[in-house]
């Protein structure tokens, strides 16, 4: 697989699928338009110089070449004419320029989630922009050693070889259109493929196979666009269409624009009307692809993603992950990550988003989660992030039970949090990994749970410094032991918003009649520690957040109370987000 090497060759059948915050350095510098390289916004500059990699048609049958593509960034050439896109194997861009030069710069600014193969391409991409410092004059001479290198052979075959064929042969429907193109696996990643259109499907297939690797229905498609030259990987004199449906919006690339209008004419032309496409009444199980479940989760081959599910992948942001609004945050409020994350929860909190019967507010809720991806964390304060990643947390647990239901044992609470991820400021983490590795970095590990659940082992470079007791009652697991609402929180609000959502969890305490029994809520017994080394710290902390009338039934000293322990329910219901004044 990717994560076990870079070795160029790979079967057909393979399934399709670090310090303190600190601002950007290095070759992490976004490149503007007022800059010496002319760039795009929120692109940095070994992105475009490595766009990406393809798995590229072998002429061994049934196997493909992984192969990465270079660009030309010099503005006074890379226009709409051929040769400004290269293809080498990383074996033969090594032959040009040791990725040594690279690799201490990628350990030392990169999540060690990512894959094998986009370390590479974002090495290459660093080194041929010119390493620490990027300039025009250093790319040109690079960029010239690199396109004459002898014994090269895929620039002239991407998109242009000769049809296949055996893959029509045995088609039942008449065949409206066919031809090469390359489909976005991830941001970075494509496949050539020969793709067929008829009056049922548009299907894909890898030469030498007579079975589609994948395939969408046509009654699911909602539409298909060009896709603009802001908005479309760099790969200057290629063409780009989005195919858009209910639960993932797919990418073609194109070596000609005819080839490209081709098809989108042909696409173009629906096949049933949108309020025909689903199944049944909801929305979320589309005849749009042969898995719809599995169309809503995403594997990314950019990170390593293990047990780990993307949700948040129904569109691609072919742009710099991790950096959407570095030019423009400061200022634009629509961008900053706490204000997305927060929109994002409203939607996520929707009334009808849950019983799936109003695609619109579907499309809505899945498009804004995916914008998350390139959220940009650098630089946020504390509170700011507290508040970030609580409401992250709770937009995940709903996308979560929207996709696979709330879970209803504790087997199915533990696979549930370990499973759910999303992709966030170029980084990949699931619910588990959110709680115990970013929220809770700095407090407790639980007691006796962890028996039951197996703590993550991973670190992330933006995780919480300073812990609070109070995150504890905050964070809802949507589980029937904790309350049925949530709030948005604030990094202005952020102090008293923990406070209520003590009080409110601390509703459940149970007092005896007597007064020297206190019933508590089992997180606390799993996390003692946050709230102090004693029994006495934890019942001088709870005995603030009580209604008046326990803590007036609690005897004097606190000394004389036994503390007690709830059970937990591992049965979870949605949650509901409390009116905002």
């Amino acid at each position: 697989s990717d994560d076990e090497g870079d070795d160029d060759t790979v079967f057909y059948d393979a399934r399709a699928s670090v310090g303190a915050d600190s601002e950007p350095r290095g070759n992490e510098i976004v490149i503007t338009m007022d800059d010496t390289f002319n760039l795009m916004d929120n692109m940095l500059s070994f992105d475009m110089a490595c766009p990406g990699w393809i798995d590229m048609c072998s002429f061994q049958r049934g196997k493909f070449t992984k192969v990465y593509a270079f660009a030309n960034m010099n503005p006074m050439e890379a226009t709409a004419n051929d040769g400004n896109v290269i293809f080498r194997t990383g074996q033969e861009f090594a032959q040009l320029f040791p990725l040594s030069e690279g690799k201490a710069w990628a350990e030392q600014t990169w999540t060690p989630r990512l894959s094998n193969s986009e370390k590479h391409r974002r090495i290459m991409g660093y080194i041929l922009a010119g390493g620490t410092n990027p300039s025009l004059p250093r790319f040109n001479q690079r960029w010239e050693a690199l396109a004459k290198q002898e014994g090269c052979r895929f620039d002239n075959m991407f998109l242009c070889r000769k049809p296949p064929t055996d893959s029509a042969s045995k088609m039942k429907e008449t065949i409206l259109h066919s031809g090469y193109l390359a489909r976005a696996l991830s941001e970075r990643h494509w496949v050539e493929e020969w793709a067929i259109v008829t009056n049922t499907f548009v299907s894909f297939y890898r030469p030498g196979s007579k079975r589609p690797s994948y395939r969408i229905r046509r009654v699911g498609i909602l539409g298909v666009s060009e896709m603009s030259r802001s908005d479309c990987p760099y790969f200057p004199s290629y063409h780009f269409l989005a195919v858009g449906t209910v639960s993932r919006v797919i990418y073609m690339m194109f070596r000609t624009h005819e080839e490209s209008n081709d098809m989108m004419n042909i696409l173009a032309v629906p096949k049933q009307s949108p309020s025909d496409i689903s199944a049944t009444n909801n929305e979320m199980s589309p005849l749009t692809f042969d898995d719809p479940t599995g169309e809503y989760m995403h594997k990314s081959s950019v990170y390593k993603c293990q047990q780990r599910r993307l949700l948040n992948n129904r569109t691609f942001s072919f742009n710099s992950l991790g950096k959407i609004g570095v030019n423009c945050r400061e200022g634009d409020d629509h961008t900053h990550p706490l204000t997305l994350v927060q929109n994002i929860l409203r939607k996520a909190s929707h009334p009808s988003l849950m019983e799936g019967s109003d695609r619109m507010v579907l499309d809505d809720f899945l498009d804004a989660a995916s914008e998350l991806k390139g959220a940009n964390l650098t630089g946020l304060n504390e509170s700011e992030k507290c508040a970030f990643y609580i409401n992250l947390y709770h937009v995940m647990v709903l996308h979560g039970f929207l996709l696979f239901g709330p879970p209803v044992s504790s087997f199915d609470f533990i696979a549930f949090f370990g499973k759910v991820a999303y992709e966030v400021g170029d980084d990949i983490f699931s619910i588990k990994e959110l709680e115990h590795s970013i929220i809770r970095a700095n407090m407790s590990s639980p007691s006796k749970f962890v028996s039951r659940f197996v703590l993550p082992k991973s670190t992330f470079k933006h995780a919480l410094v300073k812990g609070d007791c109070r995150i504890n009652f905050a964070i809802n697991s949507g589980s029937l032991s904790n309350p049925d609402t949530i709030q948005i929180f604030t990094d202005e609000d952020l102090a008293s918003q923990l406070d209520n959502a003590a009080r409110e969890y601390l509703k459940v305490v149970k007092c005896s009649s007597s007064g020297k029994i206190l019933s508590l809520p089992k997180i606390i017994q799993w996390y003692a520690s946050d709230f102090g080394k004693r029994s006495q710290d934890v019942l001088r902390f709870v005995v603030n957040y009580l209604e008046e009338k326990d803590q007036a039934s609690l005897p004097s000293p606190l000394s004389d109370v036994q503390i007690r322990y709830l059970g937990y329910e591992y049965k979870c219901r949605p949650f509901l987000l409390k009116p905002e004044l």
